[in-house]
């Protein structure tokens, strides 16, 4: 089925409810404000289209969330070091250690509230798997993301970007890109695509 521009809404307004939902989560964990703005969502057709990804430098961190359930897919969330370094000052630590479970912290928050938004909104039973924390050069962004859901169903891309404001640091703007099955677009009821 095509993406239409009623679906398309419906996913994009999945996501950016997720976004809202996981800064009060991010307040709590690290005991301050943590608001989410700018949100912002383009959903691609085809697993291989990429487009909607940014371009990245230096060296990145991406953690690749399994989608299981009714609905499959991956999410892949993406910090620049200097968003990396930005969160870190905001939790005041220098701990390699804490610092990547606290990058997959942030994933586990923002994949829940993603997923617990898909699967209440449509009814169905959908979680996310344990996280995965992988080190990679910005070049290889496109190249690591096709070869994860290259080998997967018919799906459409939703690429997906908001802007964090951590207390006391600059904002940062990660990327988080979903590859969901295209069997999410017969499930979403009609009646939810006309109050849209």
């Amino acid at each position: 089925m095509s993406m239409d521009a009623s679906r398309e809404r419906f996913i994009t307004n999945v996501m950016n409810a997720g976004f809202g939902r996981a800064a009060e989560s991010f307040s709590k964990l690290v005991n301050g404000s943590v608001r989410v703005t700018d949100t912002s969502c383009t959903v691609l057709p085809h697993r291989g289209d990429l487009t909607g990804v940014a371009e990245e430098s230096g060296n990145l961190i991406v953690v690749t969330t399994q989608i299981i359930g009714r609905v499959s897919g991956k999410s892949f969330l993406v910090f620049s070091e200097r968003e990396i370094h930005e969160i870190f000052k905001s939790l005041g630590t220098k701990n390699r250690i804490l610092e990547e479970a606290f990058l997959l912290e942030i994933d586990n928050i923002i994949s829940a509230s993603v997923i617990s938004g898909l699967s209440n909104a449509l009814s169905i039973e959908v979680y996310g798997d344990v996280p995965q924390l992988t080190h990679i050069q910005a070049s290889a962004l496109h190249g690591f993301i096709r070869s994860e859901v290259s080998r997967e169903d018919s799906s459409h891309m939703v690429c997906s970007r908001a802007t964090l404001h951590f207390e006391h640091t600059r904002d940062v703007h990660p990327q988080f890109i979903w590859k969901i099955n295209s069997k999410v677009l017969d499930i979403i009821p009609l009646e939810k695509l006309v109050a849209l």
